[in-house]
């Protein structure tokens, strides 16, 4: 399970059992390590959270994960400037290696505009729901 977020604080008590480095990546860092950046306003915490509600190993620390057995993997993506093509790369990033990849986030809700998936990240939904 891949969680493409602000980035996944894997080293965490909950989640370092289930951590899979094989399948992450920083596309902000263009590194393999998706790490969040530490903020004084603590908005880096969302990808850890997701996580932790998808694959916290079951101790005495905080709850346990849906699928606590589960492996995961980060790909952290929200910590600058988005583009198209990094949404695509996100979306298709470490296939053979993640089978299920979550986005709990969307354009800005402005109440008046509707946004979504642009050409490139259509193309690689379409990609990972037909050849992942």
């Amino acid at each position: 399970m891949a969680v493409v977020d602000d980035g996944v604080q894997w080293t965490h008590p909950d989640l370092l059992e289930n951590y899979s480095p094989e399948g992450s990546y920083d596309l902000n860092d263009h590194d393999t390590d998706p790490m969040p950046h530490v903020d004084t306003s603590e908005e880096n915490k969302h990808g850890t959270r997701c996580a932790g509600e998808i694959a916290a190993v079951p101790n005495d620390i905080c709850g346990v994960g849906i699928a606590f057995g589960a492996k995961f993997s980060g790909i952290r993506i929200l910590d600058g400037p988005i583009t198209d093509s990094m949404e695509a790369t996100a979306f298709t990033s470490k296939l053979s290696v993640n089978d299920i990849y979550s986005c709990s986030w969307g354009p800005e809700d402005d109440g008046k505009t509707l946004d979504g998936p642009h050409p490139l990240a259509q193309a690689a939904l379409i990609h990972g729901i037909t050849s992942g």
